[in-house]
């Protein structure tokens, strides 16, 4: 039998056995990198429509090959996006005939972005019955809730998609607009947002500056003010709409930078817009240049008066700002010098999430992931996570690895996940939250009394306009004095137990002091926290470092590999089925590191000298809580300092 005949009868069997949940409307056979594949557009009825989630059409894939390779997957993605918007973008079901085919395809989709709904034809196309649950079981299996960056598009971006059109609309306008908030609640996806929505809907030129980059923070105010104009001059000569900042090298004269800004500017002819993300690395508490508490009054001195000409000659120069705090656009003088950019910006917050756009962000991720999420449990994971968008997810994502997939799709009550979300805050989310109150009160320490007065309950103490700040932030609950939800507490119960203030405490251990052995096993648990947060950041940070420079260079499919390669040649074949995350999240502190050391290009900038990152791993893996080594306070403190070394450079992402 030849293989197109082979391709045509496979697809018979599946149009068989999909009567009553699809229609297929159409059917062809392409060839695609010497191979043969068969397609049908499949029209879903209400009821796949609804659980699958979607509206579309959806492509079905007919490959015969025994074994699968990811051109399959290739093959999907460019008759999707040919297909110009006829097809559901985020799914395609491939029928096959490769036994190993069905973990192959999903995780090499997962890789690339799309759910494959892969159906071996001898297991799942008997009747309508078995193939509807093999679908939803290969669609369920897929975490839904989990995000672990930025986002932009409309399948991941909730609640805030009216907020960011917005602020682009008044952008072109030449206003200045800021978008404050704590770490995670969607600062640098709302940025994204609006850069995306300038780009396609707007005729204006943007330049993004990312403060925490070490060559952006690395200049002085005449540096950066030289970068920007540069940039935009780089942009206008290359007719572009969107520019990244590229660090001058050179060392200016200021007033030269200034005039030079200006001029540039005059030959822009349409809006402008400067962006600044992460703009507390420029500030007077910048965490990696202290030089900027001198040089911040200058920058802001000199671009305001970029920013009052340009206006006085016509000129729609427009600047947002993203970052965590407004702390020094607000105080009067810095250094006893006059603040130049006092109420230059506004104190604009991005608060947490409505609860009716928190309800309805977790019910429409549930009915992907087969949960159908009920009122009452949407309000209580919103409550518990603060209706922080990521925190939520985060809490949802734990639920949905704690119900079997051979229950869904499946009603979820209140009663059921009240003791998920309880634990979830326990092993999961105060950690998180310590995270990003530690970097809140470190960039704004003046909150963090205010902070802990309202947790004693004490909040009468505190001034209406610092408690307004921590509503704001979502720190304070509605028009309460309490701390919101159950993660916000937990979070800050965990941050006061281990900080005398801010910072750690590192307690200075005389030579020679013998500790008790309930002082050994304190500083035994200190450590060991830390180090295993330090792990799971690392191993985020290897991932999405990893993908990202996969997806810069057109070889997503090759990522799983990439990671892979580091470990024996026996350990790699276990691997190679898995998806990247599953991989990454089976590799222990050493695989990190060499992973990390091998594509040292990617992560220079980030940890520095690679010598001594590597002296510094090395004495974090002499794990003595667990390795059972003798130890003495001053091995303690060669620990501390190592884990401090790798969490100040990681602290430059956040």
């Amino acid at each position: 039998m030849s293989v197109e005949q082979q391709t045509n009868d496979l697809l018979d069997v599946f149009s068989k056995a999909s009567a009553g949940l699809f229609e297929i409307t159409v059917r062809y056979i392409k060839h695609f990198e010497q191979g043969l594949y068969g397609c049908g557009l499949a029209k879903p009825s209400k009821r796949m429509r609804n659980a699958l989630a979607i509206d579309r059409e959806v492509l079905v894939v007919v490959s015969t090959f025994t074994d699968q390779q990811q051109r399959t997957i290739k093959f999907a993605m460019q008759e999707i996006q040919e297909s110009q918007g006829r097809l559901e973008t985020t799914m395609a079901i491939v029928l096959h005939r490769d036994k190993d085919g069905n973990s192959k395809l999903r995780n090499w989709g997962r890789d690339a972005g799309i759910s494959i709904l892969p159906i071996l034809e001898v297991e799942s196309l008997k009747d309508s019955i078995t193939l509807e649950r093999a679908l939803c079981v290969e669609l369920y299996s897929h975490d839904t809730f989990d995000v672990t960056g930025p986002v932009s598009d409309d399948a991941n971006f909730y609640g805030r998609r009216d907020e960011a059109i917005d602020l682009a609309r008044k952008l072109q306008k030449g206003q200045i607009r800021s978008c404050l908030g704590i770490r995670k609640v969607g600062k640098t996806s709302i940025v994204n947002r609006i850069l995306r929505e300038v780009q396609t809907s707007h005729d204006c030129l943007c330049v993004m500056v990312d403060c925490s980059k070490d060559d952006v923070w690395g200049l002085d105010a005449a540096g950066l003010l030289s970068s920007i104009s540069k940039t935009l001059e780089f942009a206008l000569a290359n007719q572009k709409k969107y520019a990244k900042i590229s660090s001058s090298t050179k060392a200016p004269v200021l007033a030269d930078t200034r005039a030079q800004f200006e001029n540039v500017l005059r030959k822009v002819g349409r809006p402008f817009i400067l962006v600044f993300d992460e703009v507390d690395y420029v500030t007077p508490g910048s965490p990696t240049n202290q030089n900027w508490r001198e040089q911040f009054n200058v920058f802001w001195r000199n671009l305001r008066a970029v920013y009052q000409e340009a206006s006085r000659e016509g000129v729609v120069f427009s600047v947002l700002i993203a970052g965590v705090s407004a702390h020094w656009f607000t105080v009067e003088s810095i250094e006893g010098v006059e603040n130049a950019a006092l109420a230059f910006v506004p104190e604009e917050y991005l608060t947490p999430m409505p609860l009716g756009a928190s309800v309805a962000m977790l019910r429409r991720l549930g009915r992907i992931a087969g949960l159908q999420i009920d009122d009452s449990a949407a309000e209580l994971i919103a409550a518990a996570t603060g209706n922080m968008p990521y925190w939520a997810r985060k809490c949802g994502s734990y639920i949905n690895r704690n119900i079997p997939v051979s229950e869904r799709p499946c009603e979820i009550t209140r009663d059921r996940i009240e003791p998920m979300v309880t634990t979830f805050v326990k092993e999961e989310g105060a950690a998180i939250a310590e995270v990003a109150l530690r970097h809140l009160f470190r960039v704004y320490p003046a909150l963090f009394k205010a902070a802990s007065l309202c947790h004693e309950g004490k909040g009468a103490q505190v001034s209406e306009r610092d408690k307004r700040i921590l509503r704001r932030y979502g720190i304070l609950q509605g028009a309460s004095d309490v701390l919101s939800g159950q993660m916000m507490t937990a979070g800050f119960q965990v941050l006061k137990e281990g900080t005398s203030g801010i910072e750690p405490v590192v307690p200075a251990t005389p030579d020679g002091l013998n500790l008790s052995l309930d002082e050994w096993a304190e500083e035994l648990a200190a450590v060991g926290k830390r180090r295993n947060l330090v792990e799971r950041r690392l191993r985020e940070l290897v991932l999405n470092f990893l993908r990202f420079d996969c997806m810069s260079s057109g070889s997503l499919p090759d990522l799983l590999q990439r990671i892979i390669s580091i470990v024996p040649s026996k350990s790699r074949e276990v691997l190679a089925h898995l998806t990247a995350e599953q991989a990454v999240s089976k590799f222990n502190w050493t695989d990190i590191v060499k992973l990390i050391g091998k594509e040292w290009v990617l992560f220079e900038k980030l940890f520095g000298d690679k010598d001594i990152f590597m002296k510094h791993c090395d004495v974090i893996n002499d794990r003595y809580d667990a390795h059972a080594k003798d130890a003495d306070s001053a091995d303690f403190a060669l620990y501390r300092r190592s884990l401090k070394y790798v969490e100040e450079r990681l602290s430059k992402l956040q």
